[in-house]
């Protein structure tokens, strides 16, 4: 008898434990992360997983596919508190320039770029064409998906000369300079910083 009371005691400790892990009232908050399914009009996203949570006023333009943290009170309510840095990092990047375009050197900064958690990209470095001449449209570099603006940017920038040449990021992540007259560039400096929102 004593080891059936004992056996029983057990099975209600146990199904004590499991469903106050269960319980946000119990275990008190939590928070994790989630990705975002869908974006609701009325301030909510809703995650891969079903949980409905309401938006953070500092978690600006949610987009499906968002990696997130969620966090749970301990009525159970949930908040999304916003993006997470990308599993890439938020760090600078140097890309890969495409021929003839290389960095200028001579101590002024190479070529990068960088995705920052509210979804901003910049760029910047300086650029020349060695003893290639180039004309008219001229591609630099192309950013990876998830740094392209969601329409053309178009920015001045200082060449060799002290002239003013229009660059461009189109929505495929292609950065080029646009009407360039035919010539070798010496220098010219990418200095942009657009929303990929």
């Amino acid at each position: 008898m004593a080891g059936q009371a004992q056996s029983m005691a057990d099975a209600i400790a146990q199904l004590a434990v499991e469903q106050g892990a269960a319980t946000p009232a119990v275990r008190g908050g939590d928070w994790r992360m989630a990705v975002v399914a869908t974006v609701g009009a009325d301030g909510t996203i809703t995650t891969t997983d079903g949980i409905v949570a309401r938006r953070t006023a500092a978690y600006e333009a949610p987009l499906v596919g968002d990696q997130i943290r969620i966090a749970q009170s301990g009525a159970g309510s949930w908040i999304a508190e916003g993006r997470l840095v990308p599993t890439t990092g938020d760090g600078w990047v140097a890309p890969a320039l495409t021929s003839p375009w290389a960095n200028f050197g001579s101590g002024y900064q190479p070529a990068r770029y960088r995705l920052y958690a509210c979804g901003d990209v910049s760029i910047e470095g300086v650029v020349g064409t060695g003893a290639t001449s180039v004309t008219g449209t001229s591609a630099v570099f192309t950013l990876p998906s998830g740094c392209w603006p969601t329409a053309t940017q178009m920015i001045g920038q200082v060449m060799n000369g002290n002239v003013t040449r229009q660059l461009t990021v189109n929505n495929l992540g292609q950065v080029r300079f646009v009407n360039l007259p035919a010539g070798t560039v010496t220098f010219i400096t990418l200095n942009s910083r657009f929303s990929t929102l």
